[in-house]
């Protein structure tokens, strides 16, 4: 999916409303993406942070079942300090 900005639709993460967005999977949100430009820091948008630090798309690539934030496997994996710091962190999206 080629990442465009949406009317009226805004990044979850960072809450910017002119960014290109895509709809990640693992949490069905619009997050800001340069699809037209890859490097190894994703070009600085939201979308490779979340895919590649986040408890969430973490729960989403190893198909575990129900929600992230009550997931057994992925406190374990993250560890409290972590695990907690992506609660708080996911909370507070735009």
């Amino acid at each position: 999916m080629e990442a465009r900005p949406i009317k009226g639709e805004r990044c979850h993460i960072c809450g910017d409303t002119k960014a290109p967005l895509v709809k990640i999977p693992c949490c069905n949100k619009w997050v800001c993406c340069d699809t037209k430009f890859v490097s190894i820091r994703g070009g600085g948008r939201c979308e490779y942070q979340h895919e590649a630090y986040s408890a969430c798309h973490f729960h989403y690539n190893e198909k575990h079942e129900g929600s992230w934030k009550e997931c057994k496997e992925c406190r374990e994996f993250f560890g409290e300090e972590e695990f907690n710091y992506e609660l708080k962190k996911s909370s507070s999206f735009p």
